[in-house]
């Protein structure tokens, strides 16, 4: 084994890439709180003091000065004036309901993902789920229980939703379908993106019961209400139907083998024999790189580790349907990380 490049003295630029990973964790927490504290959306009119939005955010006025400077550090907002603040192009992304707002994936990030990455030693060396958030199949009846969760959960899985919807109509033809059905959507993000680029298409998003009214609401105010409906249901149970596309985005992903094989066969199921399988997920690549792609696509699969799911190849997710009674028909790449996976009726 040639041993010459792990001889080799770290540059400086070696020392510079690894702290910034290791300091990472700050700035996560940084816009977390930047968020829960609705500093973005208190700024989105003009510049504010921080003794104007520490009232507003029933906060200590000192702290949120200092919490300020460091949003200006991250590029977030800019100092204007003494203690005076301004939102920047990239803090409005920020903002809620907002085209790609990444406002509820900060909040996601620095709280349930940042506790299970916090016991990301354990998981790893039991191959257990992580112990400090409830993630087996009934986490997600449980969660209805604690409804600001629920919100900073199902706001940024839609935020993400949408993104990716919106890569999918780019590149695959959706107009082919009369009706449409966002397994597992939540608030429907998918469902919403399809509905706007396709007039003629009607659907469901379909989730558990407790998401029906927050869902219905979301399509309203997507202006899809009147073609978009919802359908309660628990996917390991029983999936309704016949629809002519099911689409699933990061649901897959979310479970181990065994788990996955109820949702494929309830969709099989359920499903017309002219029904497609839609998949929208990061499938890992067959040679990983450095790239910032990457490690997006390992990132997810660790955060997958710690309840229990896993990211996949191609090649695994091809046996994978085969077993739910599906064969893979193409995969399209629809941004440097996601792809789709159709499939049809074996």
């Amino acid at each position: 084994m040639d041993n010459r490049s792990t001889d080799a003295e770290p540059s400086l630029a070696d020392f510079q890439q690894v702290t910034q990973l290791i300091d990472g964790f700050w700035a996560t927490q940084v816009l977390a709180v930047a968020v829960h504290l609705r500093i973005p959306e208190q700024l989105c009119d003009g510049p504010k003091s921080a003794t104007e939005i520490a009232a507003f955010a029933q906060a200590h006025g000192p702290a949120v000065y200092r919490l300020l400077r460091a949003l200006h550090t991250l590029g977030i907002c800019r100092a204007v004036a003494e203690q005076r603040f301004e939102l920047t192009p990239a803090g409005r992304l920020l903002r809620p309901n907002v085209p790609r707002s990444l406002s509820g994936r900060a909040r996601f990030c620095g709280d349930m993902l940042w506790q299970q990455f916090g016991d990301l030693a354990y998981v790893v060396k039991t191959g257990n789920r992580t112990r400090v958030v409830d993630t087996g199949p009934d986490a997600f009846k449980k969660l209805s229980a604690d409804p600001g969760r629920v919100e900073s959960f199902q706001r940024a899985m839609a935020e993400g939703s949408v993104r990716t919807a919106r890569d999918a109509v780019v590149h695959y033809d959706f107009s082919k379908f009369a009706s449409v059905l966002d397994l597992g959507g939540g608030y429907g993000g998918v469902l919403s993106v399809l509905l706007k680029e396709n007039p003629a298409l009607t659907g469901a998003v379909c989730d558990l019961p407790y998401l029906e009214q927050p869902a219905l609401r979301y399509l309203d105010d997507a202006g899809v209400g009147g073609r978009g409906r919802f359908e309660p249901a628990d996917f390991f149970a029983a999936v309704p139907g016949p629809y002519d596309a099911y689409v699933l985005k990061f649901i897959i992903h979310d479970w181990d083998d065994e788990h996955c094989l109820k949702i494929l066969r309830n969709v099989h199921c359920a499903a017309s024999p002219t029904s497609t399988l839609i998949l929208l997920e990061q499938v890992i690549p067959d040679e990983l790189s450095t790239k910032a792609t990457d490690q997006a696509v390992i990132r997810a699969d660790l955060t997958m580790l710690t309840i229990g799911g896993r990211e996949r190849t191609a090649a695994e997710y091809r046996e994978l349907l085969a077993q739910g009674g599906w064969t893979l028909t193409q995969v399209i790449q629809i941004s440097p990380e996601f792809s789709l996976l159709e499939a049809a009726k074996a």
